[in-house]
């Protein structure tokens, strides 16, 4: 299953609320996705010319910045296609298949260069969607691996569970206890919120971060929460989470973020020749990285 197919399975429809900013029928989830799937249609939108140069220049840049550590970096086929900033707000820019998603409103901003890092944190996720082994090799630098079997939620956690486009699967776990499979976790994004409202504000608005304890039920894991769909993990285990991901990004949500960051900060560190920002092990985990795109 591809990660386009994967996103539109997983996805809760609260999670299309929140994007639709509307209502849809809980009772019916196979007519609340087809609304769902309408509404992105509308959202695409189409190019200006100075847009289209602004677009191709960047890509140049991008693929400049690859080619030092590898010329075999740069994906093939990629497409660039401009959106609106409905569904998950300005500035945001994902990923789907071999697309990247551009919101219409960074076009603004006429010192277009700054939009170099973003672009290259989206080409790790296409990377690392189509290169199964670089995805492997680059999690494992941060303690993530596959589960190996499915990963399962229960009805109260999947009702408010968010859907990262970028990182749909959740079978990648991580062990904040080498001694104990107790501390086996998945990281997860779920609403703040039970019920869709207008007035709680965009998708960002509604997103909550946690790491959530997964028990072997043989054929596949269960991810552990309480009534209301919370983590039931004790407190104490996360500092581990952090000693392995390191402290090069905060944006932590899922191993395809952090590793997307890494490769950002690597490429362009490695472009510049400077690496003055890193802590020893933050840049460790560049060195590393840099070593695994090399051989690409």
């Amino acid at each position: 299953m591809d990660d386009i197919d994967g996103f539109f399975n997983q996805i809760s429809v609260l999670d299309m609320e929140i994007q639709m900013k509307n209502n849809l029928n809980h009772n019916d989830r196979a007519l609340s996705l087809k609304t769902f799937k309408q509404y992105l249609q509308t959202e695409v939108t189409n190019w200006e010319t100075d847009e289209k140069d602004s677009i191709m220049n960047l890509f140049k840049n991008a693929k400049v910045i690859c080619d030092k550590v590898s010329p075999r970096i740069f994906p093939d086929g990629l497409r660039i296609i401009k959106i609106k900033n409905g569904h998950y707000g300005n500035d945001v820019y994902y990923t789907r298949g071999r697309n990247i998603m551009i919101p219409e409103n960074i076009f603004k901003d006429k010192n277009f260069e700054k939009q170099i890092p973003v672009m290259l944190h989206e080409i790790f996720h296409i990377l690392s969607r189509y290169r199964p082994e670089l995805r492997k090799k680059s999690y494992a630098l941060i303690g993530f691996k596959d589960a190996g079997k499915p990963v399962k939620l229960r009805q109260n956690l999947e009702n408010i569970i968010l859907t990262n486009p970028d990182g749909v699967s959740m079978r990648y776990v991580i062990d904040l206890d080498e001694t104990n499979q107790d501390a086996r976790v998945v990281p997860l994004i779920t609403s703040k919120f039970k019920l869709f409202n207008k007035s709680n504000g965009a998708f960002f608005d509604y997103l909550n971060f946690d790491l959530y304890s997964i028990s072997d039920q043989g054929s596949y894991f269960e991810v552990e929460n309480d009534a209301l769909g919370k983590t039931t993990l004790n407190v104490t285990k996360t500092p581990s989470f952090f000693t392995k991901i390191k402290d090069n990004t905060q944006y932590i949500i899922h191993p395809d973020e952090i590793m997307a960051d890494n490769f950002m900060l690597a490429l362009l560190a490695n472009y510049k020749n400077d690496y003055k920002n890193f802590s020893i092990e933050g840049k460790k985990l560049i060195d590393d990285l840099l070593v695994i795109l090399s051989k690409e």
